[in-house]
């Protein structure tokens, strides 16, 4: 028998010596574990607690059901769960507490600047309109807190647009979603990891996300911002409108990056309490992001010490200029800390770090261990400031109040003798045939209501709505918006459509434009710009002709408020301005 030619022994020898090196490689990946930790835990007093926010379900996109979300947020040992359905509170059944797990109901807004989420609020009536400034209000008048979602996202229309947005509203400096979708060639090395360590293949997927924290250093040169981090977990990946499969699990998504929260007292078991001391704490920025797959991050402590008290994450130093700053804590070893000031390089040190404010500003510590470019732990800041700097960053964080709104230049209806407009509804709801209402004027002798029951609609694609309608012609040329009165018995969204001449059309040559407004127990005047109607005509000539309105209307449907809704709304001086 031949013997094989040196050539044929060096292929061989190459290929068992690759095979040697490919197995010495899966058996670390499929054995490797989160680093151990060393050093002395946090003698600060708060209590830690960890979990996840921004999670979908099957209620919206998502691949798993509310139950199975849950059991894997204990799966993985969380304290706490938020889950955020896009733009409903559909999964509120669930919230409260499952065991030690706290399960709290939040949703993402779709809006015109991106996504937002909206938290600790509770499921109102009135659906969302898709405006941000709306989405903001909405969550404010809830009593909710917002966060600007995926900022960095690829896809141009999940990105975040709003920067200049005034309000409170915080930030998701980490989002794995984001991450996921930039990670190129990563993403088929993590695919070949996952069946042996979910754990390592997706930390592999996860980077420095630099350009959303400069964004951050940015917003925070201006006012205080909390961030977070997020899995943005869906569990799902299509691969048609009908097929999809279930990765990553829940669990693994949910181990990853989590959020530690630094309560001034332990959680009581009462679902409403606990729920809003989390909320709250994390709206304030008391909390930081740590990567938990590559090492526990719940021993780590970043605070400000005084001649007379101590301070944290999220808090603000108005009686010391020159606070003592420390980081450190339970780390891994070679842990390296990098302190920054107004989002600059201060100090870098391995172990822990410790220095003395330089002056006012802005203060927060990233962390990174041996081998991995993306950090550890990110901390919200410390904000060192006069009292009168820290005011005026309070007053830079407010929501604008609503503006007055302008006088009417001509009435329109003033439902004082009758009323230009009429109910229409779908087979499926009902109104009230009679409109003008003498007994609830505004002002005057009159006023229009609508009293309407939202129905569930008919056919394969349900459409209920209830409608006050003027169809005669009005040339609203030179004029800048609408202006009326309005009140309801309860809190509603209303769409004030107007339709235009448009021949390609779908609605038989007209075009149909909407804003929206909502009602308040109280009577109120309210404008609706021109400039703030979208169209709803996928074939949309892109202009609001105002000398060609063939309609006016004000509207309930399910895109505004909940099907099966009940309810009054009055108006009242409907006129042009």
């Amino acid at each position: 028998m031949a013997r094989p030619s040196r050539r044929r022994r060096y292929i061989y020898a190459l290929v068992l010596t690759l095979s040697g090196f490919l197995a010495l490689f899966l058996v670390r990946a499929a054995l490797w574990r989160p680093m151990a930790l060393e050093g002395s835990p946090p003698s600060d007093g708060f209590t830690r607690v960890r979990g996840v926010l921004h999670v979908h379900t099957n209620l919206s996109d998502g691949g798993g059901t509310p139950e199975e979300v849950i059991q894997a947020a204990q799966a993985a040992g969380l304290d706490f769960l938020v889950i955020t359905d896009h733009n409903h509170l559909e999964a509120k059944p669930f919230e409260g507490y499952h065991g030690s797990l706290l399960v709290l109901v939040g949703t993402e807004i779709s809006t015109t600047s991106g996504y937002v989420l909206g938290l600790g609020i509770p499921d109102p009536v009135f659906r969302f309109s898709g405006n941000v400034q709306d989405a903001l209000n909405d969550i404010r008048d809830l009593g909710g807190f917002a966060f600007a979602a995926h900022p960095s996202s690829s896809r141009e229309e999940f990105a975040w647009t709003g920067w200049d947005l005034p309000g409170d509203w915080g930030l998701e400096v980490v989002n794995l979603d984001c991450q996921w979708r930039t990670a190129g060639w990563r993403i088929a090395r993590a695919a070949g990891l996952y069946g042996l360590n979910s754990r390592l293949a997706l930390l592999g997927l996860m980077s420095r996300p630099t350009r959303v924290i400069e964004r951050w250093d940015s917003l925070l040169a201006a006012r205080d911002v909390a961030g977070i981090a997020v899995p943005d977990a869906h569990s799902r990946i299509a691969l048609s409108k009908r097929r999809a499969i279930r990765l990553p699990s829940y669990e693994s998504l949910m181990s990853l990056a989590l959020n530690h929260v630094l309560l001034e007292k332990p959680p009581t078991g009462d679902a409403v309490l606990d729920g809003r001391m989390l909320i709250e704490t994390i709206a304030g920025g008391r909390s930081y992001m740590g990567v938990d797959a590559l090492a526990s991050a719940e021993g780590f402590f970043f605070e400000a010490v005084g001649m007379r008290r101590r301070w944290t994450m999220g808090d603000t130093v108005r009686d010391d200029p020159r606070p003592l700053l420390r980081a450190g804590g339970r780390v891994p070893r070679g842990a390296r800390f990098v302190m920054f000031h107004d989002g600059r390089r201060m100090l870098e040190n391995e172990g822990s770090v410790e220095a003395e404010a330089p002056g006012p500003g802005v203060f927060r510590v990233e962390v990174y261990v041996p081998g991995w470019e993306t950090p550890w732990i990110v901390s919200n800041p410390i904000y060192v400031f006069a009292p009168e700097d820290a005011a005026s960053r309070k007053r830079h964080a407010s929501l604008a109040s609503d503006p007055e709104a302008p006088t009417a230049i001509r009435v329109i209806d003033s439902f004082e003798e009758g009323t230009i407009l009429r109910p229409e509804f779908d087979p499926s709801s009902s109104m009230n045939a009679e409109i003008r209402d003498t007994r609830a004027p505004w002002l005057g002798r009159g006023c229009g209501r609508m009293e309407f029951s939202l129905g569930a609609g008919d056919g394969p694609i349900p459409s209920s709505w209830c409608a006050l309608v003027n169809r005669a012609s009005h040339d609203l040329s030179g004029r800048r918006g609408l202006v009326l009165a309005i009140k309801g018995d309860g809190e509603y969204r209303v769409h004030v459509q107007l339709r235009d001449v448009n021949p390609f059309g779908r609605d038989e040559g007209h075009e149909t434009w909407f804003t929206s407004v909502k009602t308040s127990r109280a009577w109120r005047r309210v404008s609706a710009p021109f400039a703030c109607f979208r169209s709803t005509d996928p074939r949309s000539d892109g202009r609001l002709d105002l000398d060609q309105v063939r309609m006016l209307a004000f509207v309930i449907d399910r895109g505004a408020d909940k099907v099966g809704t009940t309810g009054t709304i009055w108006f009242d001086d409907i006129g042009i301005y």
